[in-house]
């Protein structure tokens, strides 16, 4: 009885230590879930192609660009120019077309609607909560 009696004693102690480094685990986890929420954004993404609205949301790190998020809901091809950056040249199949004049035009919202971006899809730094609109258009330059 008495070999018994230690054996549940070593199982009750056993299962205790389980629980402290249970706990301790699932504390850990919880700060980084917390860090996590002030490194993510959410981003709405719009592409018009001038016949059709292909829209999403996507939730990326911090410092991520405008061209991260259209990488993810779309296929994008760019042409790189030294000292200036990446150019979107494609966005699924839809090329860019100089005799034309059809670009890709890049977009942010704010409180006045759809306005031009300031800066290439590369080079614009997301915000949580931004909405961006890639658009096939005229340019009348």
């Amino acid at each position: 009885m008495k070999v018994a009696s230690q054996a549940i004693v070593v199982v009750l102690l056993v299962m205790a230590l389980g629980l402290v480094y249970l706990g301790h685990s699932v504390l850990a986890l919880q700060e980084r879930v917390n860090e996590l929420e002030w490194t993510i954004v959410d981003v709405g993404v719009t592409i018009d192609n001038g016949t059709a609205l292909k829209e999403g949301t996507v939730h990326l790190t911090r410092g991520a660009t405008a061209l991260d998020a259209l990488r993810r809901v779309a296929i994008v091809e760019t042409q790189y120019y030294p000292g200036l950056g990446e150019f979107i040249t494609s966005i699924d199949g839809l090329s860019q077309d100089p005799e034309t004049s059809q670009y890709w035009m890049f977009y942010v919202w704010n409180e006045n609607g759809w306005v031009l971006a300031p800066v290439g899809a590369g080079s614009y730094q997301l915000e949580d909560g931004d909405n961006i609109k890639f658009s096939y258009e005229v340019v009348s330059w």
